[in-house]
């Protein structure tokens, strides 16, 4: 949509002197109230008051995006690409908001992702001064943004996303936003041009508060406290202060040192800080309003108190649930839900929520299909798939490496390849063909920017001058060579990219060829004696799961692993290696690296006491990195053997298959589908294994192991699956 289409004659504003935040006002009167909705936007984030309440409940809105063209970004690497962009617009409705005769709109808007000119290790990102639109409507009146709108930069001395916020209510005017007060010193709005995009209507998971915790004491150091909540999250504390004319100074971090101040390293290195001041002005509550901070631990200066900390991230439910008889195993599903729940804001899914908080197309794909499983998060990966494409260059079909494009690091294969991967994942859990057959042609456009970059068959590199990753945090410094990550990446993206086409009935004969063409150059190049890359960070399995390869390759590869007994693989190699041991009939060596205690396993991070996972194995850098979770899908697809038919689009047909491996006593969990719930529960029981499983009503499900194969029926189904 047009602006014009959403807005009418609105006109955008922004606050002289006011780049980061400023407070919005507009008195107005109305007739009559019998249906009202307003149309609102601003950027980056707003927060609206209607006659001094707060509208909705919703957190840092609009939803993020590639909101539109900007200059100067002063990237350490060319940038060429021809890219789309978008901004999104809520509306709300608020009929019992207003009242006859006079009302006021206040409009508190930050920064957010849209003025953010601190953190500048991307380059610089910003697009400009914070700016706001507005329509409201009512059965007889329409009520614009125009220059009838007043402005103060209000309390807001500093608002920056990355480094935190500084209010100061000295003097302030608590009544700013309520009728029958007009505050003084205020300044008439500027119009501005509207900014050139596509508008749209939000329709996605908005951020909220979800869950509220009480902190607790961890060392009072004389002039402040430490405090901490019981696991890692994203949100703020909420701090009390009983006097005007203090200054209140917060400071969160995920970790502590030894003597328990706090550790800033894993969410900057020391140069980035997740910081909030106040300079208060009588006995109230306070809180930062355009920032979350991913922490468990945070200061207080000791002339205030904390009072809660509130949880905040897109309100995606979920949808599952896991439990067996290993610790290890329960802490890694419940881990991954809760990283994974602090890596999704404006319905992005991020790399990190404190350091760079950017939506990753690497990590993101890793972690889609695991998180369509455990999570109602078709809307939110709909609207992250019209990212990607934005971020697609118009011309060459090259994809960046965050999408809503905002700088950073990559691959052509494991970030740009988003582009097929993610709608892949979607379509199979909703079978949504129309929104398929509209992207279609951009996955076929990133199909021909991978030929044009790769020689004698193999990706060898992307953008002149910038960045061609192909593996990351393996353990120990990367081996794997990245052409060979890269072209193994792109034969199963051409793979995914052939069941899409045969779901739309299309004949895409040639990628059968290029399936081949590529999978020979592998072999050529990296393939000795059955055995790819000397077997080193998995890149047998690599070879194994796009198609190549043989006996002795698997062979090679469990024999490896088993001498090795923990992971030496990265983000890719980790759910790969496990895959293709599940599938292969080795469910004991997968469940075994899942389960080991050594330095390169998830115990490592547990006995380091993490409640989210880490960036590395070893937890150098980032505590809250979801990437390595990408494997919690094995927990449903293998242990509880959950798995879609090849054709069932739209979670409708499945097999169930479980294993059960050596060690392990009992699983159980759930899934939901659009139908309802499948769910399965096995416990072992001497030489034989008791099996139940729940199968809801439009879902056709059938049980296939070694010795049976059945139909399920709708409602329980129970087995004895003997085990010799």
């Amino acid at each position: 949509m047009t602006h014009r289409e959403l807005f009418g004659d609105a006109r955008w504003l922004i606050a002289t002197d006011c780049p980061d935040a400023a407070l919005f006002r507009k008195d107005f009167s109305l007739r009559s109230i019998c249906d009202a909705q307003i149309t609102i936007c601003g950027l980056g984030y707003f927060r609206l008051t209607i006659n001094g309440k707060r509208v909705g409940n919703d957190e840092f809105v609009p939803p993020v995006s590639d909101y539109h063209a900007r200059n100067d970004m002063m990237l350490s690497y060319p940038l060429n690409d021809r890219q789309s962009h978008r901004i999104y617009v809520m509306r709300y409705d608020i009929a019992d908001y207003l009242h006859e005769g006079e009302n006021v709109i206040g409009v508190a808007v930050g920064g957010g992702f849209y003025h953010q000119t601190k953190r500048l290790a991307e380059g610089n990102m910003s697009y400009g001064d914070v700016k706001l639109c507005f329509l409201i409507e009512t059965e007889t009146d329409r009520i614009e943004s125009d220059s009838d709108v007043i402005c103060s930069r209000g309390y807001y001395r500093s608002i920056n996303l990355f480094h935190g916020e500084v209010h100061d209510y000295t003097g302030f005017d608590r009544h700013w936003d309520k009728p029958g007060h007009r505050p003084a010193g205020w300044s008439q709005a500027v119009c501005v041009l509207p900014p050139e995009s596509e508008y749209c209507i939000a329709d996605c998971p908005t951020d909220k508060v979800v869950e509220i915790l009480r902190p607790e004491l961890v060392k009072n150091h004389g002039d402040y406290s430490v405090y901490r909540v019981s696991r890692n999250i994203t949100g703020y504390p909420v701090i009390h202060c009983d006097a005007p004319g203090e200054l209140v100074e917060l400071e969160c971090a995920e970790n502590l040192f030894e003597d328990g101040t706090l550790n800033n390293r894993s969410v900057g290195f020391g140069e980035q800080r997740q910081c909030a001041t106040f300079f208060t002005d009588w006995e109230r509550t306070y809180n930062p309003e355009f920032t979350w901070f991913g922490f468990r631990y945070f200061s207080l200066t000791n002339n205030a108190r904390p009072v809660e900390v509130r949880v905040i991230h897109a309100d995606v439910p979920v949808t599952s649930s896991f439990e067996c008889s290993d610790p290890l195993l329960n802490w890694y599903h419940d881990t991954f839900i809760n990283t994974q729940q602090c890596n999704m804001h404006g319905s992005i899914p991020s790399d990190c929520p404190h350091r760079e908080r950017l939506g990753y197309t690497g990590d993101g794909q890793l972690t889609c299909d695991a998180v369509m499983t455990q999570f109602d998060a078709a809307s939110f990966y709909r609207k992250w798939i019209n990212d990607i494409l934005d971020c697609q260059d118009a011309y060459t079909g090259h994809v960046q490496h965050t999408a809503p494009f905002a700088g950073g690091g990559g691959g052509p294969a494991g970030w740009g390849g988003a582009i097929i991967s993610v709608p892949y994942v979607y379509f199979r859990h909703t079978g949504d063909i129309d929104f398929l057959r509209k992207i279609f042609p951009r996955m076929q456009k990133f199909v021909g920017y991978m030929e044009s970059h790769s020689d004698d068959g193999l990706i060898v590199r992307e953008e002149k001058d910038g960045w061609c990753l192909g593996e990351w945090c393996t353990p120990e410094k990367v081996q794997i060579p990245e052409p060979f990550v890269n072209t193994a990446l792109y034969i199963l993206l051409l793979r995914q990219l052939n069941d899409l086409a045969i779901a739309q009935t299309k004949d895409l004969s040639g990628l059968e060829t290029l399936i081949d063409f590529h999978a020979d150059a592998l072999r050529n190049a990296y393939e000795i004696d059955g055995v790819f890359c000397g077997g080193v960070q998995g890149a047998d399995a690599f070879a194994l799961d796009c198609g190549i390869g043989d006996e002795r390759t698997m062979q090679n590869l469990v024999r490896r692993y088993t001498q090795l007994g923990e992971f030496d693989t990265g983000i890719f190699g980790t759910p790969i290696l496990l895959r293709v041991l599940f599938e292969n009939g080795y469910e004991d060596l997968a469940y075994t690296l899942l389960s080991n205690c050594k330095e390169g396993s998830f115990d490592a991070m547990r006995r380091g006491g993490a409640t989210t996972l880490w960036e590395n194995w070893n937890g150098e850098a980032s505590h809250n990195h979801p990437m390595f979770g990408a494997a919690t899908v094995c927990l449903f697809r293998y242990i509880l053997g959950i798995k879609q038919t090849p054709c069932a689009n739209g979670m409708r047909g499945f097999v169930i298959s479980p294993v059960f491996p050596k060690g392990l006593n009992h699983a159980a969990g759930h899934i939901t589908t659009s139908a309802g719930k499948l769910a399965v529960q096995w416990k072992r029981e001497g030489d034989h294994i008791n099996l139940h499983v729940d199968v809801c009503e439009g879902i056709h499900a059938e049980l296939r192991l070694k010795n049976l194969t059945t139909e399920l029926s709708a409602g329980s189904n129970d087995f004895t699956v003997s085990l010799e």
